[in-house]
Formats: structure tokens, C-alpha cells, sequence
């Protein structure tokens, strides 16, 4: 008896929703024709079928605007390619303002959309009323116009991307389970199914609801649950007029998908559910819904009935809640799975429809040409890690992320759920001090410390004003005296072998072949010489290379690391966060400091800057490094973690006649903005080379072979086609990245950082030119509908000869 599946296919996708879909229809657009998808009941019977399928495209970063607009734009042609009709209506979208808050978010979400070049307008309440005649006005501030968003049927649009794929030579097959994987050498070989093992090259887990189960079965445990949606379909009637716009009022917190005659309107209510209590959905859980359950959507049903005042004279034709995956942040995960070198995930897809084409498109790039061809961070599963996988977790922190879907996004908001989870050392000492914590990768980090008695300020602003005194108090502190700061949460890795040099010479663009004892800033970098991570490696012994980086990117860049490491055995890697904490000693009297507890040399002959030695701080063994990213005089000190408390204890005594202080991470925001050094993430990124971002000082291209040379060498020879730059602005606006540069009302760019430098007395940003524009000295900088003039800062605007860190 034949088998229903293929012996081998080269790539294997499992899930047969719009996502998974569009990933087969791309893989065979971009050139791939061995291409098997398995579901395992029938294509868009996981979430698909049931989704009100909203197009809207505007994102909170450029790259992932245009990976929805990619999807909008498919939209309009893939019917007509396919000859499937997808359901596609061009009515564009509102999204209202009924409070100040919102309309300054607003505001600055056209100011984004403006830097992006993205087709968005703000219209007022007369508008609004014109464009969606059924909304009652009353306290409208205005609202966001975007002409070219709309809706598509879902179920349709699945059907033609898989009759695409199905015309490109892929494969299809319904009715088949997968139920295991065989795996060797960081790699799965076979796909086990319950109609037998199909051996393959890549595999593709957008199984949607069941992708977290799919990767158990590859030992991979994925950041994703499943939680209830509820929306309703009101009858038809000849009070809801055609065509009209798709609207969201997410003061009100619910939205309005137009049908013949109708309306579907749903939102993100406070409570909802995870499915089956922890969010794991049955593998034999069908095309099923839960039960109604109206009462839940109280909140939304209300705020509907007010903005929309008909819906008290419209019926309830049908309600649907139906189950839908989400991450432990709310946005998709993306990218190759834990550390096996062909497993591809695209899930958690809480907007899955809107985002199936561009994601599509990206993940075919990712499996073809080893990078989704942009900049996904904000999508990236390596932005999670261990603290995120557990049920529990998932549960609550996705929970939360559901519920704050339309909650304004007020800078200074920190999320509540599954805190405090990692503290450090520190942890009970700086609360008694007074620390306002933040949290980074699951750590508690302070982000500001307040006085006996001082009032917290506010939260819900987009001023900085309010924390200026209490920041400014903190940056002082570093320029002028000497501060601690709590730093354990960087991710820490130690990397040795006999191996280990020949390497990290290949992997950094700087040069690793130093002697013991040197610290090295370094970036390290993909074949097309975008900076994949941005760290620092220092080598406290011969055979033993010590690497420091962000909190938030030990996953990204351990795995970096570790996924371009050679398979002889001549290089080991093993991640040290938890074993170390780390504390900064900083200011211009940090030596003051240090040289009181410590029986070491630590003056600038004996321990230059950017070098690295064991020293003594009491009587506790501490590996302390000469390097800052606040531009002083200062010391990381990393300390075996049942020292640290000794050793804070130890620096705040010998201290207190200097008026040493603690800080916390909004200072370092300001101190480093100061002193043009850069963040991954928002300043640098795989799109962007050292050359690019004026970090050509961190490159050796005469030590010979690294990853990424080749494009330096050319980019060199070439010349580079755009440049970071620096502006300070003679208005304090609020800046936090994101806003548009503009000339004479030309968007010339976007910031990539923004914040207030204390001492430099203005606001300052970060922000790429191109071509002609890169000569420009004079800008201007629009925040929330507010604008300043903005000049050029060469090089940074605070000592910008670097004497001050050298002393």
C-alpha cells in the first residue's frame, strides 16, 4: 500500500493556515519546487477560518510597516494571479482619538509614519463623522486616516496562496499529523508522521495553535501559548451602509470590521483566558469554537454601543470565540529554533492575516538566503529565552500583553506580569535604597532611585520634563563625582579552547589577537557586514576569552556565537550570566574609590583603559575590566555572585565621603547619548555596517579573513551611500527615537535614538542620512506634532577627545 506522503522533500512546512500557506507560495516564488506542506485536518482550520481578517499596516518600526504593507499590497494582486478571489476591500482605516493621551500618541504615530514615507493623514472629528457616518463624534479629539489599509477573507486569501504554491510545484497534503522528528547533529533529517517519515533538509514549524507542541517534539520549547478571542457579527440591516472603513477606538477598546450589511466588532478585553487554563490546546482540538461568552466582552460591547449608537437597535447574528496563538509579548516569533541549524518557526501570529504576506516573503528569504532580507528584532524569537517558556509564564505575561493591545504606550510603562521573577545581588539593598526598577530579560534592573519622601513621578506622560530632576540628579552624579550602578544582568559567556583565539579572529571585526588582559569592543557581523551583535570581549588569560553583552541579547548572541563555532571540539562556550554580577564603579572619582579597598595597583599606569585583570576589592576576588558606556573614568567589576553584596557594601563605605551614589538605566540612556555610543537594536542592526554607523575605529580589515570583510572592502572602495549622524535640538522636545527628520518638509530620515543630555542642556538624536542629505548640518526633528531645529554634532558633545575615560 502506497503512502499518502513523499519519502523525502527538501523543504517541509507544518501548518496549513494563511501563514504557513504564504511561506510555500514565497519558498516557490523565490525558486524552490521541492516544497511539502502537511496539516493535519484541512487548510485554515486552525485560527485562520475564524479571524476577522484586518489589513492594517502601521507598525511602531519602519521594517515591520513595510513587511504589513508587502502584505496589503499582496493582497490586491495575488487574486488576480491565483484567479482565487481573496475577499479583498480597499476601504482604508480609522483609528480615533477620544482622549489627549491618545491624540498625542497619534500624533506620533504620524510623525513615524511620516519618516517612514507611509501614506497617513490626522483628520478631525468632521472627518471622521464623513468618513464613518454611523460614530457619534462626542469628546473626539481626531483621528488617524489610512487610505490605502482594508479587509480580506481569510479563508480565501489562504486558499490562494496555496493554490500559488500548488502552480510553483509545491506540494499539499491534508490529513497528516506529524508526531516526531529524528534528529542528529544539530539537525532534523526526517519528519515522523502517522503516514510514515519523510526524510528532508529544512523544516517549518508554522503549526499556529500547535506550534508549540510541534517544537516539543524537536526538544524546542517555543515562547508561544493560545489564548480566547471573542468578537460578534450583528445582522444585517439597511442602517450600516457599504464600504465602510475598518475602524479601531482603542480608548474604547474594540474595533469594527465592515460586512455586507453588517459589522464585526471585537477588542482586547482585560480578562481574557488561556485555553484549556495554561494556554496548550489538545492536538485533536478541530475547526471548534468555545462557548459564547458575552459577559467577558461586557467592557468592549459597551464602549462599541457608545461610539457606534445603532448597534442598540441591531441584533447578534453569530458570536465567535475561538482560540488564537499569542507570545509572551504579543508580537510573532520568527526565525531558527534553539540550536539546531534547519528549524525555521513563524508563529504566535496574534495578527496573523495582516502580517501572512510580508512574513511569508521574509521567512523564504531567511530559509534561502539565510537572512529575512531586513531587520526583524522586534519579531526575532532569539529576543526570548529561558525565563519565557514555561506554561505559567506564558500564560500570565501573554495575558497581560493581550489586555494593553490598545493601552496608550507611555514611555516610562514597564510590564507587571511575572515580576519580579531574576534579582540580583542587589536586589533587596537597592529597594531599601530607593530604586525604581525596570525589567530586562526577566531581570528587576533599577531604573531610577528616589529620595526618602520624594513623590514617584508620574507615569502617564510623554514628557520628560517630569524626570528630569531626578535623572539629571543621576547623570551628575557620574559627570561630576562617583556612582554605582547594578549591571548583573548583562548576559556574560566564557568561550575557550585551543581554538578559541583562531575564532573569535574570524567571527569579530576587531582585532582579538591581544595580549591577556585586553578588553575589546568589537561588532560582529554577517556576510553582507550588517552588525549581527554588538559586544565586548576581553581575555583575562591566554586560553579564556570572556564576552559581555546586553541583557536582552544572550539568546541572540550566545546563539550567534555558538552556531558559527567549529564541529572539531577545539572551541568550548559556556554562558556565565548567573555565576557573575556585575557593578560599575564610575565618575571621575572612581579611582578615588577603588584604591581605598583595593591592595592593587589601580592607577592609570598600571591598569589602562580598555584592559582587564583580577584584583582584590576587600577581601573578595573580583575580575575587574577599564571600560564605560557613560564616558567616565570607571571599572566594571564582575564579581562570583555570593561576593557582590560584600563588595557593594564595601564601595558604598569607602565612598560616602565623596557623596558616592547609586543610578540606574535612565542615566546611562542620557550619559550615552552624550557620547555617540550606540545600542543594537534601535542605532545599529543587521542592516547597518560599522562603516554606516561611524564605527569603523572598531574594524581591523589588515588582520586578515572575518566575516563580513569582503562587503567592508567593497563598501570601502565604493564609498558609503549612508551615515549616522548626530543632531542637537534647540527645542527640549521629548525625543525617544522614531520621530522624522525633515528639510523644508522633506523626510530625509528617522531617528534611531533620542534622549535629554543632562550636561549637554538639549535634547539630542541619532539618525542615518543618505546621499546628498549626508552633508546636511542643519535638520528639523518633529515629536508629537511639535517640531526644532536641529544641528549637526560632529563627532559627540561630550569630550569628545575621550581624555576623560584615558585618565
Amino acid at each position: 500500500m502506497s503512502s499518502k506522503v513523499p519519502s523525502h522533500s527538501r523543504i517541509v512546512i507544518v501548518g496549513g493556515g494563511a501563514l504557513g500557506a504564504s511561506i510555500a507560495y514565497h519558498l516557490v516564488k523565490a525558486g524552490e519546487r521541492d516544497v511539502l506542506l502537511l496539516e493535519k485536518n484541512a487548510l485554515t482550520a486552525g485560527s485562520t477560518w475564524h479571524a476577522a481578517g484586518l489589513m492594517g499596516q502601521l507598525r511602531s518600526k519602519v521594517n515591520l510597516t513595510r513587511l504589513m504593507q508587502y502584505s496589503a499590497e499582496l493582497c490586491a494582486r495575488i487574486g488576480a494571479e491565483t484567479g482565487q478571489d481573496v475577499g479583498w476591500k480597499n476601504v482604508g482605516s480609522l483609528r480615533l482619538a477620544a482622549s489627549d493621551a491618545r491624540w498625542e500618541e497619534l500624533k506620533r504615530a504620524a510623525t513615524a509614519a511620516r519618516s517612514y514615507g507611509f501614506g497617513m493623514e490626522l483628520v478631525g472629528p468632521e472627518e471622521v463623522k464623513r468618513l464613518f457616518p454611523l460614530v457619534d463624534t462626542k469628546d473626539l479629539r481626531g483621528a488617524t486616516w489610512i487610505a490605502s489599509d482594508g479587509h480580506v477573507d481569510p479563508y480565501s486569501l489562504t486558499h490562494a496562496y496555496a493554490k500559488g504554491a500548488r502552480t510553483g510545484g509545491a506540494r499539499i497534503i491534508e490529513g497528516v499529523t506529524v508526531t516526531g522528528f529524528s534528529i542528529k547533529h544539530r539537525r532534523i533529517h526526517g519528519v515522523k508522521t502517522t503516514e510514515g517519515e519523510i526524510g528532508c533538509e529544512i523544516v517549518v514549524n508554522a503549526a499556529g495553535l500547535w506550534a508549540r507542541q510541534v517544537g516539543e517534539l524537536a526538544g524546542v520549547e517555543l515562547p508561544v501559548t493560545v489564548v480566547e478571542h471573542e468578537y460578534f457579527v450583528t445582522e444585517k440591516s439597511p442602517l450600516v451602509p457599504d464600504d465602510l472603513p475598518t475602524l479601531r477606538d482603542p480608548d474604547a477598546n474594540f474595533y469594527v470590521k465592515p460586512e455586507p450589511g453588517a459589522m464585526a466588532i471585537g477588542g482586547w478585553e482585560k480578562e481574557t483566558r488561556a485555553a484549556y487554563g495554561l494556554g496548550k490546546l489538545p492536538m485533536s482540538f478541530g475547526q471548534e469554537l468555545f462557548a459564547d461568552d458575552l459577559e467577558r466582552i461586557s467592557e468592549v460591547i459597551e464602549g462599541a454601543s457608545s461610539r457606534i449608537p445603532v448597534l442598540s437597535e441591531l441584533g447578534v447574528r453569530s458570536v465567535v470565540n475561538g482560540p488564537i496563538p499569542i507570545s509572551a509579548d504579543g508580537e510573532p516569533v520568527m526565525g531558527l529554533a534553539g540550536d539546531l541549524d534547519n528549524f525555521f518557526v513563524a508563529c504566535g501570529f496574534t495578527s496573523g492575516i495582516a502580517a501572512s504576506g510580508g512574513a511569508g516573503r521574509a521567512m523564504a528569504n531567511w530559509i534561502v538566503e539565510g537572512d529575512p532580507g531586513m531587520d526583524l528584532w522586534a519579531f526575532d524569537l532569539r529576543r526570548f529565552g529561558q525565563p519565557h517558556t514555561g506554561l505559567a509564564y506564558l500564560r500570565d505575561s501573554a495575558i497581560e500583553a493581550y489586555s494593553k493591545y490598545y493601552a496608550v504606550a507611555w514611555p516610562e510603562e514597564e510590564r507587571s506580569a511575572c515580576r519580579p521573577l531574576r534579582r540580583s545581588a542587589l536586589y533587596q539593598t537597592l529597594t531599601a535604597q530607593g530604586a525604581v526598577h525596570g525589567v530586562k530579560f526577566g531581570w528587576e534592573r533599577p531604573n531610577y532611585f528616589l529620595k526618602h519622601g520624594e513623590e514617584k513621578p508620574p507615569l502617564e506622560t510623554f514628557e520628560r520634563a517630569p524626570y528630569a530632576e531626578v535623572i539629571g540628579r543621576e547623570h551628575r552624579a557620574v559627570r561630576e563625582g562617583v556612582a554605582l550602578i547594578d549591571q548583573s544582568s548583562f548576559s556574560k559567556f566564557e568561550v575557550s579552547g585551543p581554538g578559541a583565539l583562531a575564532y573569535l579572529q574570524w567571527l569579530a571585526a576587531a582585532n582579538v589577537e591581544r595580549a591577556p588582559g585586553a578588553v575589546i569592543y568589537t561588532q560582529l557581523l554577517n556576510r553582507r557586514g550588517g552588525i549581527e551583535a554588538d559586544l565586548t570581549i576581553m581575555r583575562p588569560r591566554e586560553d579564556v576569552f570572556y564576552i559581555v553583552t546586553g541583557s536582552g541579547f544572550g539568546t541572540r548572541d550566545g546563539g550567534w556565537i555558538r552556531a558559527h563555532m567549529p564541529r572539531d571540539g577545539s572551541v568550548a562556550m559556556q554562558e556565565v550570566t548567573s555565576a557573575r554580577g556585575v557593578i560599575n564603579l564610575c565618575g571621575p572619582l572612581a579611582r578615588k574609590v577603588l584604591e581605598r579597598v583595593s591592595e592593587d595597583d589601580v592607577g592609570n599606569d598600571a591598569f589602562p583603559y580598555m584592559t582587564c585583570r583580577q584584583i582584590r576589592i576587600g577581601w573578595a576576588p573580583v575580575l575587574a575590566a577599564r571600560v564605560t558606556y557613560v564616558g567616565e573614568l570607571g571599572w566594571e567589576l564582575h564579581i562570583p555572585t555570593e561576593y557582590v553584596s560584600y563588595v557593594y557594601d564595601t564601595l558604598r563605605a569607602a565612598g560616602d565621603e565623596f557623596g558616592i551614589a547609586d543610578v540606574g538605566y535612565r542615566a546611562i540612556s542620557s550619559l550615552r547619548m552624550e557620547k555617540r555610543y550606540l545600542y543594537w537594536g534601535a542605532d545599529i542592526t543587521p542592516d547597518d555596517t560599522p562603516l554606516e554607523a561611524g564605527l569603523g575605529f572598531a574594524v581591523s580589515i589588515k588582520k586578515g579573513d572575518f566575516q563580513g570583510r569582503d562587503a567592508l572592502i567593497e563598501q570601502k572602495e565604493s564609498g558609503i551611500r549612508r551615515k549616522l549622524a548626530c543632531f542637537r535640538l534647540d527645542e527640549p522636545l521629548p525625543v525617544y527615537g522614531g520621530e522624522a527628520m525633515l528639510v523644508a518638509d522633506r523626510t530625509v530620515g528617522m531617528t534611531t535614538s533620542g534622549d535629554y543630555g543632562h550636561t549637554a542642556g538639549a535634547s539630542l538624536v541619532f539618525g542615518y542620512l543618505a546621499g546628498d542629505d549626508m552633508k546636511l548640518k542643519e535638520i528639523e526633528v518633529e515629536a508629537f506634532g511639535r517640531r526644532s531645529r536641529a544641528f549637526l554634532v560632529e563627532g559627540c558633545v561630550y569630550d569628545p577627545a575621550g581624555t576623560r575615560v584615558r585618565v
